[in-house]
């Protein structure tokens, strides 16, 4: 646990390679992941299999969103303590409170002030609006490499413990959540499908044009930052064996 959080110490974080510009790319990916989840859920046709689970248990239970998919990254986040350390970080703790709060806000003010998308085109150009922005979010997040979101955390730790390729332990927990949304009226459609299919191509398009250029860095020199498989969001910061690197 010290570990942890001399890694997650402000002062550390700023004096590794380019810690204060890649602390406000995480930031501002945090804040621009909330809204591309509100987007992409104002479209109605379906969320992210995560996001779908998490509305459908809340609105269920009678919560906010934003407090019950907190809570569910909290549950998350002690096994990955108790699993993976390594995986934990400032932006761990960022996305497990700051997505859910921020797509509840902006799904508020929707809400309230715009009225409900009726045309099938409006609500197509809504969902790859959410695919873009998820998309930038996701490329932003990663290339900070200041830690793993509790969820995707969870395909890490799986591949560790039960040699299962991560890409099918990302199947597994997204077919899960899928269900369980799906069962309890989430927001499960279309749009749930293309992020399983499309999102990995537009995140590379983006490490390559933006995330990588505003950081400026020759990962070949990037020592301080722990890197992780991220491959299947497009990602190239992975270690010679594919799995983790220090």
């Amino acid at each position: 646990m010290l570990a942890i959080l001399k890694g997650m110490n402000p002062k550390t974080i700023y004096k590794s390679q380019y810690g204060l510009r890649r602390v406000f790319m995480m930031l501002f990916s945090v804040v621009l992941m909330g809204f591309g989840v509100s987007v992409f859920s104002y479209s109605d046709l379906g969320v992210d299999p995560y996001t779908s689970m998490n509305m459908a248990l809340s609105a269920k239970l009678g919560v906010g969103f934003g407090f019950f998919q907190m809570c569910m990254n909290a549950v998350l986040l002690v096994f990955v303590v108790l699993l993976s350390k390594k995986l934990i970080n400032l932006g761990t703790i960022a996305n497990m409170v700051g997505v859910g709060y921020v797509c509840q806000f902006f799904t508020t003010l929707y809400d309230r002030y715009l009225p409900v998308p009726g045309s099938l085109p409006v609500k197509l150009c809504l969902m790859l609006l959410g695919v873009v922005l998820l998309s930038l979010s996701a490329s932003l997040y990663f290339t900070s490499s200041l830690g793993v979101a509790p969820y995707d955390a969870t395909g890490f730790i799986l591949d560790e413990r039960s040699k299962i390729p991560y890409k099918w332990c990302r199947v597994i927990t997204d077919v899960i959540c899928t269900a369980i949304g799906f069962a309890f009226g989430g927001p499960v459609g279309i749009g749930t499908v293309v992020t399983a299919f499309f999102m990995g191509p537009v995140v590379t398009f983006f490490n390559t044009r933006v995330s990588e250029k505003l950081l400026r860095a020759d990962y070949s020199n990037f020592l301080a930052v722990r890197y992780y498989d991220f491959s299947r969001f497009g990602g190239r910061l992975i270690s010679p064996n594919g799995r983790f690197a220090a």
